[in-house]
């Protein structure tokens, strides 16, 4: 292989975590080629890292932190799990039912921000759908059984 640039080598078009990649450390100093398994590499980006454009993932992905957005076109065709919610092609599931003590969605939850308001939340239980129309209302309807 020492006489082919990295150009003229095979792609290879689904790696897996074992798999190596060729990296130059320290380019703008003393530059070193080193080796780096992909696994590794990918478990180190920084979490400040931004992916503009278009990223699919296939399988299972995991996004995790306080502070993960989602933002412009996000299509989910396979099963979406966050902790507390699911979301499927055709369907939203709560995990958890919560009561609300109150109809003041600031007592509820919190006081609101302003990327993170509170009218649109959602609770249940086995009478109710609640839904926070406001940062401080809650409003609810009552289930039944239906045939």
């Amino acid at each position: 292989m020492a006489d082919k640039k990295v150009t003229q080598l095979t792609a290879l078009t689904s790696p897996n975590d074992e798999d190596l990649l060729l990296l130059v450390d320290d380019p703008n100093g003393t530059p070193v080629s080193k080796k780096i398994d992909v696994k590794t590499f990918v478990g180190n980006i920084p979490s400040n890292t931004a992916i503009t454009g278009t990223m699919t993932v296939s399988g299972n992905g995991t996004f995790s932190g306080s502070n993960t957005v989602f933002s412009s076109n996000v299509v989910v065709t396979g099963t979406l799990r966050p902790s507390s919610f699911i979301v499927n092609a055709n369907k939203v599931t709560i995990n958890t039912s919560i009561t609300p003590s109150t109809n003041n969605a600031t007592t509820e939850l919190g006081a609101p921000t302003s990327d993170n308001p509170h009218d649109g939340t959602l609770f249940w239980d086995e009478d109710y759908i609640y839904v926070a129309v406001s940062n401080t209302v809650i409003k609810r309807a009552a289930l039944s059984v239906f045939a």
